[in-house]
């Protein structure tokens, strides 16, 4: 999977919306994500995972809790991911339960979960507007994260384990030594229920 352009909406310490295209880094072979302490590292981690799996890169927090408590009530929360696996491209989008204004009247109303997820017929350097030719491969929540994981070969705990590394273990695993890095390892890719067997 290469990602092509992340849109953040009222996601994280966002409140309005980021575009982050990684279209912009086709000349290099590899990009590294830094910056000082919370100014969004992580979010761009979680919200990559949650419009795939609707799970956040540490799965220790839920779609719904990840709205931005600066976003004001008239915007809604949506990550949209746009990458590509071997020559295809795809986009999908996905929002978590919300409470949203309401049209009519005063007050809020709950929005529910959704996601789409879409194949686009535009090339891989194409740009990801609305207006590109799509065909939907899936639409609802379960629906969608059968299709990533087929997509993808992977479940949401197995695109963590193998494709990010959490936030901090890097540090730990490149100054331990051998028996330090061993349980790191451990921790990482969860051995311990094949230790058990």
């Amino acid at each position: 999977m290469k990602p092509l352009k992340l849109i953040i909406s009222a996601f994280g310490p966002f409140a309005g919306q980021q575009v982050l295209d990684f279209t912009e880094l086709d000349h290099r072979s590899f990009f590294l994500i830094h910056g000082p302490t919370g100014s969004g590292k992580t979010t761009v981690l979680d919200a990559m995972c949650f419009a795939l799996y609707g799970d956040t890169s540490g799965a220790e927090r839920e779609g719904r809790e990840m709205r931005s408590d600066y976003a004001g009530p008239e915007l809604t929360t949506e990550i949209i991911f746009d990458f590509s696996v071997g020559n295809q491209v795809y986009r999908i989008k996905r929002n978590p339960e919300q409470e949203r204004l309401k049209k009519h009247g005063t007050g809020t109303t709950t929005m529910p979960a959704g996601a789409v997820l879409w194949q686009r017929t535009g090339a891989a350097g194409a740009p990801a507007d609305a207006e590109n030719a799509k065909t939907v491969l899936a639409s609802g929540w379960r629906k969608v994260n059968e299709a990533v994981e087929k997509l993808l070969g992977f479940k949401s705990s197995q695109f963590r384990q193998v494709v990010l590394l959490p936030q901090g273990q890097f540090r730990k695993l490149l100054t331990a030594d051998s028996r330090e890095r061993q349980a790191i390892l451990e921790t990482l890719f969860q051995t311990e229920l094949y230790r058990r067997i």
